[in-house]
């Protein structure tokens, strides 16, 4: 049991944040979202996540992604374009306009900021991939996502796309540039790679604090939603979800298999190429600039659960792909020499 807890802490402390953070949300004051946003700052736990991530990434790995660029070329197409035809195809189902516009948002929003390289170092795989996929698509979400929102709504929404631009410098490009200067340093460079497990929980602990915000403004959302939030809509938007990063997941896993890309690879292609953002879809869905001044807050809703579900998939999923290639290891030790592991333990 012990083992169990150990090996599965984080999804127990999600589940614990989200039912404090909807509770606090939705039957506080509004004054306790205020204090939240003024505590968590997506922006700079988000510098801090790609910061640790980047310090203790191989450049190696990263240039590798380049010279070899199936697998990166693969998850971009599957993040950009494939989630949000998914999402589109699913619209129908949905009991509830703002869950709808939330299901699109959130399928339409770049690679998440730190999750896809956290999970593929646990599954083991190619962090470089997860990485350039996480600047390349962050990088053009200011194109991207308006494309699908108003080509699926058709409705016009502008964006501030240089603000967008800086603050996604600011907040991805920066921290990931830093953190690879900083390699260059002998003495941090040895220090780095001998705490690689350490550096990803840390970044597990700060992803808990931007999923608190997340669902302290779900909690508000609900309770500010004119339109009432039934059960069954909830129930059908939260399958929806699920099955939009499934889809994605699990077709980049077959492609990548049918290609013949490495295991390590094909895992950093599926889960870069079908996680999304939560910071940034949050944005778009209550920010007075997109929907008008009152935004939509119950859109929030979808982003939350699209976020969690990855998280908790995710890591069913990293894991069983861990174990399986650490019994590859045992039978293939030359092929893993040339191509070493650099995953978090937790």
């Amino acid at each position: 049991m012990l083992a169990f807890l150990r090996r599965r802490w984080f999804l127990a402390a999600i589940t614990l944040v989200i039912i404090c953070g909807v509770l606090a949300g939705h039957q506080g004051p509004a004054e306790n979202l205020s204090r939240i946003k003024q505590l968590i700052r997506p922006s700079w736990l988000t510098a801090i996540v790609l910061f640790l991530m980047s310090l203790s990434l191989n450049s190696e790995h990263l240039l590798g992604s380049i010279r070899k660029p199936g697998p990166l070329f693969l998850s971009l197409a599957t993040n950009a374009i494939l989630l949000p035809l998914v999402a589109w195809a699913l619209l129908p189902l949905q009991l509830t306009p703002d869950f709808q516009i939330g299901l699109i948002i959130m399928a339409s929003v770049p690679c998440t900021l730190c999750g896809a390289s956290v999970w593929t170092r646990r599954a083991g795989g190619n962090d470089g991939i997860s990485l350039m996929v996480t600047m390349i698509t962050n990088g053009a979400c200011f194109l991207t996502v308006p494309f699908w929102i108003m080509l699926i709504t058709a409705q016009e929404i502008e964006f501030d796309r240089v603000e967008m631009v800086t603050k996604l410098f600011y907040a991805a490009m920066l921290p990931v540039v830093f953190g690879q200067l900083l390699r260059l340093i002998p003495r941090i460079k040895q220090l780095a790679d001998g705490m690689t497990s350490k550096l990803g929980t840390v970044a597990l602990i700060v992803v808990l604090l931007m999923v608190l915000l997340a669902a302290v403004q779900t909690g508000y959302g609900i309770k500010t939603s004119e339109t009432g939030i039934s059960f069954s809509a909830v129930a059908m938007v939260w399958i929806s979800c699920i099955v939009v990063h499934v889809t994605g997941f699990f077709f980049n896993m077959f492609l990548g298999k049918t290609l013949g890309f490495h295991p390590r690879d094909q895992i950093a292609s599926a889960i870069a190429g079908s996680q999304k953002t939560l910071p940034i879809a949050v944005f778009v869905a209550t920010d007075a600039s997109m929907f008008g001044d009152a935004g939509i807050p119950s859109a929030v809703f979808p982003m939350l659960m699209f976020h969690t579900s990855q998280f908790f998939i995710d890591t069913i999923l990293a894991d069983r792909h861990r174990e399986k290639y650490e019994i590859e290891e045992e039978t293939t030790p030359s092929e893993l020499e040339e191509q070493p592991l650099t995953a978090c333990e937790q």
